[in-house]
C-alpha cells in the first residue's frame, strides 16, 4: 500500500497530466503539505482537508489564483500571514481544527464570500459572534481593525437548595457583615464581584454573580439563566449532609444545561477543622468531571473563605468569555447600555444609546444585543414580535415579578388558574402594556399559557402550579375501537435526570392539543381532526417520559408531539436521552408486549447492507417489522435525517406489505423530515425562502432565455400541494444553468416529492384528484428533467460561483445549495411574496411556509405563531 505522501504525489501528477484546475488530497493523513505541490501555480481549487496539518509552508502565498481552499479537519492553530497573499480566494474552509483567533487580513480578501470556521476553539471573535455566521465574523474583524479591548467580564451563578446559604456566600465574598437572619431569595437577584486576575498583575475580572433562590418552584425558571461558558458554585449544608444538599440533583441539573462550565463544591456551615466535609468526592467526580474544586467555609467566622476567593479567581480566569478582545466601538456601546438607568427601554432607544457610543452600523448594533442578551446583562427577544418592542434592562426584574405569581397563595388553591383580575393586583405597579409583556414572557417561558375557553375572560394557565395527581382520563384515552381502525405509537425517552420544567414546559408548548385534562407530570391532548388522541406520563422517580399516540394514522401527529418533545429536552444541552420503542407484538395476549428496543439500534439494522426489516421479539419469539416500528420517529441530526427519508423512500418503494395500508403516514413523514433539514439549514445561514417546489418546461415559450417554471407549493406536512394556477409561480432565466446548478437539491426534493399523499380534503377549492394528477405530472417531469443532468464526480462547474460551492455536482453541500436557493428565489421575488404563502414557526420550532387555509390553525392559537417572509 502507498504510503500518504506517495498517494499525494500521484494525485497531483494525475491532475497535472489531466489539466484540470483542482487537486484533491483529503483524507491522507499528511504531516505536510508535499513539496511537489510548489510547480502547480495555476491552481484554482485544493482540498487538504482530513490531514495532520499543523502549519502550511511559505510557498503557499505563491497561490494566487486559488479560488477554493479546504483546510477543515486539521489541527492548524493559527492563520499563517502568507494566505493573505490570495488575493482570488473565494472560499476558504478551516472548520474543525485549533483556531483560537482570526486575523484581520481576511476582511482585505477581495473575492472573499465564503468562510467556515465552524468547530473551532476561537476566543477572538467570540463565540456568540462566530455562532451568528459569516456576516457577523466579518463585521466583528472590519470593527476590531479600528481598536479592540479585552473584557474581563463573565458570569458566576450560585444554586442549591433552600436555606444553605447561598446568599449569606455572596455577600461576606463582597466583604458584608454575616446576617443570620438573612431572608430567603425569592426569584433571583444578581450582584457585581471582583477577582485578581492570577496570573495578569493589576488585571480585575468582574463576575456577574447570579443568586438563585432555592424553592423548587423557582426551579423551571432559573433553567433559562443557566448558561453554558459560566462558573457555577453549587452550595450544601455540611450540617445536613450532602444527600440532603440533592448534590447528584444539581450537577444533573448544571451538566444537562451548562455541559462545559466548571462547578466548585462548597460546603456551609463547616467544622474549623479546615478539612472538606465529609462526601464520596471521588465518586461524584467520576461522574461529574467539571468539579473542579471542593471547599468547605462558615461564613459566620469566614473560614475557608480566602481558599473560595483564590479558587474562583483561578477558575473564572479560565472562562472561555474571560478575557476576550472585542472592538472599543462594541465594548463602549455595551458598557452604555449596562449602566443605563431605569429598568426597561425600547429597542429604538438602545440603538440611539449604541450609536451615541459610535455603533453605527445596525448590524453591530444587532450584534452587541444579541451578545448582551447571551451574557444575561440584557433580556431583548428581537425574533419574538410580542416580546420584541421592549428591551429589559434588569433581569432580575422579570424574577421578580413572575415570582409574585409563583408564590400566590390564590394560583395555589386554584390550581394553577391566573385571572387577568388577580394579574392586576400582583402586578399594580405596572401598566398594562408591562402587565403583558410579563404574560408574554411567561408564555414564552413556557410556564403559563392563555386559556381560550370562549368565555371571553382573560385567563392565563401557571403550569408550575397544576395538581400533582392526575385526573380521571381513562375512559376518554381507552375509548372503544369497533372499527379496529386505530394504531399507536409509543415511545419511552429515558433519561438520566427530569429536569425543572419537564414536563411542564412541554405541555404549555402543546396547549393548542389541550383537553383540559392536564397534571404536573402528564397531559391528554387531542388532535382538532377529532380522530386521533395522546398521552403523556412521567416517572420522575426512573426518569421516564412515555407520549403515546392513537388514531387511525398518528404518525403525522406523533411526529408533532415528539418534535415538541425534543424541542423541550433540547433546552438541556448535556442531558442523556436514550428513545426505547415498545415492542408493537401482541401474541394472543391481552396485555401490549412489555419488550423495549433501543431506537439506534433498530435505525443501525436498516442500515447495514442489504437491510434487516425484521427483529425477534425476546418475549413472545415473534418476529417484529422494524420500518413500521420506526414509523414518525425521526433523528435530529441533518445527515441521520437525509438518511430517514432515503430509508422511508426505501420502504415505500419495495413492497413491504406490513406498510402497505399506512402509505400516507409514510410520506407525511417524509415530508416532516425533509422539512427538518431545511429548517436547520436555514438557522445555521440566517436564511429564509421557501423548500418545496417543482421545476417545469413552459409550453410555447414566447420569452427569450425563458425555458421552465418554478412553482412553488405549501409545506404542512403530510399535504404538501401546489398553489392555485399562476400563483407562486415564478419564470426561469438561463434554465439549463440553473437546473445543473441545483441538480443535488432537485434530487433529493424529487425522492420525497414522488411519494406525495393523497390529500385527506379538498384545498383551495380544488378536488383531491385534480391535486394528485397536477402534483403526479410536475414530479415525473421534474425527474424526467433532472435525470438528464451529468452526476459524474469529476464534471466541475467552471460557471458556478465557488464561494458558495467548490465540489463537484454530485457532492454539493446541502448548506451551499440553500444559500443560493435564497438567492435565486429572492432574485425571482424580490418583495418575498412567495404567491401568498406564510412562514410560520410552529411551536415544535419547525419553519413552515403555508398557504391560507393551512396557516389557519396555526394563527388562531392563543399564543399564535408569527407570520412573516
Amino acid at each position: 500500500m502507498p504510503s500518504a505522501e506517495e498517494t499525494a504525489r500521484q494525485r497531483i501528477a494525475a491532475a497535472k497530466k489531466g489539466r484540470t484546475r483542482g487537486v484533491d488530497l483529503s483524507e491522507l493523513g499528511l504531516n505536510k503539505v508535499p513539496e511537489e505541490l510548489r510547480n502547480f501555480p495555476g491552481l484554482t481549487i485544493l482540498d487538504l482537508s482530513y490531514n495532520n496539518l499543523t502549519d502550511l509552508p511559505r510557498w503557499f502565498g505563491d497561490f494566487t489564483k486559488l479560488e477554493s481552499l479546504e483546510l477543515s479537519a486539521n489541527r492548524l492553530t493559527a492563520l499563517p500571514d502568507r494566505l493573505s497573499n490570495l488575493a482570488n480566494l473565494r472560499v476558504l474552509f478551516l472548520s474543525s481544527n485549533h483556531l483560537t483567533e482570526l486575523p484581520d487580513w481576511l476582511t482585505d480578501l477581495p473575492q472573499l464570500r465564503g468562510l467556515y470556521v465552524e468547530n473551532n476553539p476561537l476566543r477572538s471573535p467570540p463565540p456568540e459572534i462566530v455562532a451568528r455566521g459569516e456576516r457577523s465574523i466579518m463585521a466583528f474583524l472590519r470593527a476590531r481593525k479600528q481598536g479592540s479591548v479585552r473584557q474581563w467580564t463573565s458570569k458566576m451563578l450560585v444554586v442549591g437548595e433552600g436555606g444553605v446559604g447561598k446568599t449569606s456566600t455572596i455577600k461576606v465574598l463582597l466583604g458584608k457583615d454575616f446576617d443570620k437572619s438573612e431572608k430567603t431569595t425569592h426569584g433571583l437577584k444578581i450582584y457585581k464581584y471582583q477577582a485578581d486576575h492570577p496570573y495578569r498583575r493589576r488585571t480585575p475580572m468582574e463576575l456577574s454573580t447570579w443568586d438563585f433562590g432555592g424553592q423548587e418552584i423557582y426551579h423551571a425558571t432559573h433553567q433559562f439563566f443557566l448558561s453554558d461558558r459560566s462558573l457555577f458554585l453549587l452550595l450544601w449544608n455540611s450540617r445536613l449532609g450532602w444527600e440532603q444538599g440533592r448534590l447528584r440533583y444539581w450537577l444533573d441539573i448544571i451538566t444537562a444545561r451548562a455541559p462545559e462550565s466548571p462547578i466548585l463544591l462548597v460546603a456551609t456551615n463547616a467544622p474549623a477543622s479546615g478539612r472538606p466535609a465529609d462526601l464520596p468526592f471521588d465518586d461524584l467526580f467520576a461522574v461529574y468531571p467539571k468539579i473542579v474544586h471542593n471547599l468547605s467555609i462558615d461564613n459566620e467566622t469566614r473560614d475557608g473563605i480566602e481558599e473560595l476567593r483564590d479558587a474562583i479567581a483561578e477558575d473564572a480566569s479560565q472562562l472561555p468569555l474571560m478575557g476576550t478582545e472585542w472592538p472599543a466601538a462594541w465594548l463602549a456601546a455595551a458598557d452604555l447600555v449596562r449602566s443605563f438607568p431605569g429598568k426597561h427601554i425600547t429597542p429604538e432607544h438602545m440603538s440611539r444609546i449604541m450609536t451615541g457610543a459610535g455603533l453605527t452600523y445596525g448590524s453591530h448594533r444587532n450584534y452587541v444585543a444579541d451578545a448582551l442578551h447571551h451574557l444575561g446583562d440584557i433580556l431583548y427577544y428581537k425574533d419574538v414580535p410580542s416580546l420584541a418592542d421592549t428591551v429589559i434592562l434588569r433581569p432580575e426584574w422579570v424574577n421578580e415579578y413572575i415570582s409574585k405569581v409563583l408564590d400566590s397563595p390564590e394560583v395555589k388553591r386554584s390550581h394553577g388558574l391566573l385571572s387577568r383580575e388577580h394579574v392586576n393586583e400582583l402586578w399594580s405597579d405596572l401598566d398594562r402594556g408591562m402587565r403583558d409583556h410579563f404574560l408574554d414572557m411567561m408564555d414564552r417561558y413556557d410556564l403559563s399559557y392563555r386559556l381560550d375557553g370562549g368565555t371571553g375572560q382573560d385567563v392565563s394557565l401557571v403550569i408550575e402550579r397544576l395538581p400533582w395527581n392526575a385526573p380521571a382520563y381513562e375512559e376518554q384515552w381507552n375509548r372503544p375501537d369497533p372499527d379496529g381502525t386505530e394504531h399507536e405509537i409509543r415511545v419511552l425517552y429515558q433519561l438520566n435526570t427530569t429536569p425543572p420544567g419537564i414536563p411542564t414546559w412541554f405541555i404549555a408548548r402543546t396547549h393548542r392539543f389541550s383537553t383540559n385534562t392536564h397534571w404536573r407530570t402528564g397531559a391528554l391532548l387531542a388532535h382538532p381532526d377529532g380522530l386521533h388522541r395522546a398521552l403523556l406520563k412521567t416517572n420522575q422517580h426512573r426518569h421516564q417520559i412515555e407520549l403515546t399516540v392513537r388514531g387511525p394514522s398518528p404518525a403525522a401527529f406523533f411526529a408533532v408531539l415528539d418534535d415538541g418533545l425534543t424541542l423541550t429536552l433540547d433546552r438541556y444541552p448535556g442531558l442523556s436521552i436514550k428513545r426505547l420503542v415498545p415492542c408493537p407484538c401482541q401474541s394472543g395476549r391481552a396485555a401490549a408486549c412489555e419488550e423495549l428496543f433501543d431506537y439506534d439500534d433498530l435505525v443501525r439494522r436498516l442500515n447495514r447492507k442489504p437491510p434487516r426489516q425484521e427483529i425477534e421479539c425476546h418475549k413472545s419469539g415473534d418476529d417484529v417489522n422494524v420500518p413500521l416500528m420506526l414509523l414518525g420517529l425521526a433523528p435530529s441530526e441533518n445527515a441521520e435525517l437525509r438518511g430517514n427519508i432515503e430509508r422511508l423512500a426505501r420502504a415505500m418503494t419495495e413492497q413491504n406489505h406490513a406498510l402497505a395500508d399506512r402509505l400516507t403516514e409514510i410520506s407525511g413523514d417524509m415530508q416532516r423530515t425533509f422539512l427538518k433539514v431545511q429548517h436547520q439549514i436555514q438557522l445555521s445561514l440566517e436564511a429564509r425562502c421557501p423548500s418545496v417546489f417543482t421545476v417545469v418546461p413552459i409550453k410555447n415559450s414566447k420569452i427569450e432565455g425563458s425555458l421552465h417554471e418554478l412553482r412553488l407549493y405549501c409545506e404542512e406536512p403530510g399535504a404538501w400541494h401546489p398553489l392555485p394556477e399562476n400563483e407562486g409561480c415564478y419564470q426561469l432565466k438561463d434554465s439549463p444553468k440553473w437546473l445543473r446548478q441545483y441538480g443535488p437539491y432537485l434530487h433529493r426534493l424529487i425522492t420525497v416529492l414522488k411519494h406525495v399523499a393523497p390529500l385527506v380534503s379538498p384545498v383551495l377549492g380544488m378536488a383531491v384528484s385534480t391535486i394528485s394528477e397536477r402534483t403526479k405530472s410536475e414530479v415525473d417531469t421534474m425527474e424526467a428533467l433532472v435525470g438528464q443532468l451529468p452526476t459524474s464526480a469529476s464534471y466541475v462547474r467552471d460557471d458556478l460561483d465557488l464561494a458558495e460551492n467548490a465540489h463537484p455536482i454530485a457532492s454539493a453541500s446541502l448548506e451551499g445549495d440553500f444559500r443560493k436557493l435564497e438567492a435565486i428565489l429572492t432574485g425571482l421575488d424580490p418583495k418575498r411574496v412567495w404567491g401568498g404563502l406564510s412562514r410560520i414557526d410552529t411551536p415544535e420550532g419547525l419553519a413552515l411556509y403555508l398557504c391560507r387555509d393551512h396557516a389557519a390553525p396555526y394563527l388562531r392559537t392563543a399564543r399564535a405563531p408569527v407570520a412573516s417572509p
